[in-house]
């Protein structure tokens, strides 16, 4: 696709991380960020179509997913919906030849995830997947603290991350307490996000031994534990829960080193990073600074930024998606591989597979 091109976008699924989408994507276009038309928007609830079609001033809409992507004005194909719709879709735009954007989780398994990965490069279209935390501002900040400062030998890495069951409160849609539809609960569904940070961060995961639950009596798991060993030795460890407790949504995120630490806090409304290198006073970083470090991986400098295209870029709320999206939407138009992209998340899903394996078999399971 030539730079001069304008990316003709549509999108499957207006519920609530389509219209997250939708916002991320609209506020890229007004502040001239990139050269983008949203064309059409589908779903099968047409009452969530004609809402998001006005929002958005999108003038075509479809109830059937094929007629999108068959739309000869759509170059690109957004898909927002329940993951057991995954499959198809994706299938469905790459032999359209359209490039596809798909929401996590990917498919309901590795072996699922690795039939996408091939069907997209046996089409030769560009795939990416919306594994968000890898454009959060503090992550990308502690990358360049490790490139930048020795912290010795990674030893331990731990995230402890809790939601509320999200089949009600913001987060309403009962599918996800549906496991024919999630594919799992709170692993696959939610910190499959942490598998895949854990992985970016310190490497291939040689083996996992995991534990499960089902707490609140559903058929998918509101709480795993997860021991990881990575191919360079490092330990990580995940807890994952969604609980039932009027409390902010929170992502902990602790880094120890031979000679130094990382804390990352995010999602509360409390988002920080703290260091503490060997033989200095301990640091604490917040977003204005560790927002450079987002503007770095996307290339983009503040003296050349107008204030809007700042603001959606980085403004606290949605900014990773619009960030993600930005990243994303700027490969297309460059013809270059995108990041995260679809081998990412067959990575994480094998994880997670060895991860309920283990669970299930009370056992360690060896990947490498």
């Amino acid at each position: 696709m030539s730079n001069k091109q304008r990316i003709r976008l549509g999108l499957i699924g207006t519920g609530t991380i389509g219209m997250t989408h939708l916002t991320g994507i609209s506020a890229l276009i007004e502040a001239e960020l990139l050269g983008v038309d949203i064309v059409a928007v589908c779903d099968i609830d047409s009452d969530a179509l004609t809402n998001a079609a006005t929002l958005f001033d999108i003038k075509t809409t479809y109830e059937n997913y094929i007629d999108l992507i068959e739309d000869e004005h759509v170059d690109v194909v957004y898909i927002c919906t329940p993951t057991n719709k995954h499959c198809d879709m994706v299938k469905a735009a790459a032999k359209a030849k359209k490039h596809i954007f798909c929401e996590k989780p990917l498919a309901h398994s590795w072996a699922q995830a690795q039939d996408l990965v091939a069907v997209t490069k046996s089409e030769a279209v560009e795939a990416g997947v919306g594994l968000v935390l890898r454009y959060d501002q503090f992550l990308l900040f502690a990358k360049n603290l490790i490139a930048e400062y020795d912290f010795g030998t990674p030893m331990l890495a731990h995230i402890r991350d809790d939601q509320r069951f999200p089949i009600d409160y913001v987060y309403y849609s009962k599918w996800r307490g549906d496991k024919s539809i999630a594919g799992g609960g709170t692993l696959i569904e939610h910190s499959i996000h942490d598998v895949d940070l854990l992985r970016w961060f310190f490497g291939e995961v040689e083996s996992v031994h995991a534990k499960v639950n089902f707490f609140a009596g559903r058929e998918v798991e509101d709480h795993a534990s997860l021991i990881m060993t990575h191919q360079n030795g490092t330990v990580s460890t995940l807890d994952s829960v969604w609980h039932w407790v009027e409390r902010n949504n929170e992502r902990m995120i602790e880094f120890f080193f031979e000679k130094g630490y990382i804390g990352i806090r995010l999602e509360s409304g409390k988002r920080y990073l703290e260091y503490h290198l060997q033989g200095k006073s301990p640091v604490r970083i917040l977003d204005e600074t560790a927002n450079a470090a987002l503007l770095e991986t996307l290339n983009l400098h503040t003296k050349t930024l107008k204030s809007n295209a700042l603001e959606a870029i980085t403004a606290v709320g949605s900014e990773r998606y619009a960030a993600m999206n930005y990243a994303f939407l700027r490969a297309i138009k460059s013809g270059e591989v995108p990041s995260p992209n679809f081998m990412d998340a067959a990575a994480a899903h094998r994880i997670v597979d060895a991860a309920y394996e283990s669970a299930t078999n009370n056992e360690t399971i060896t990947l490498l």
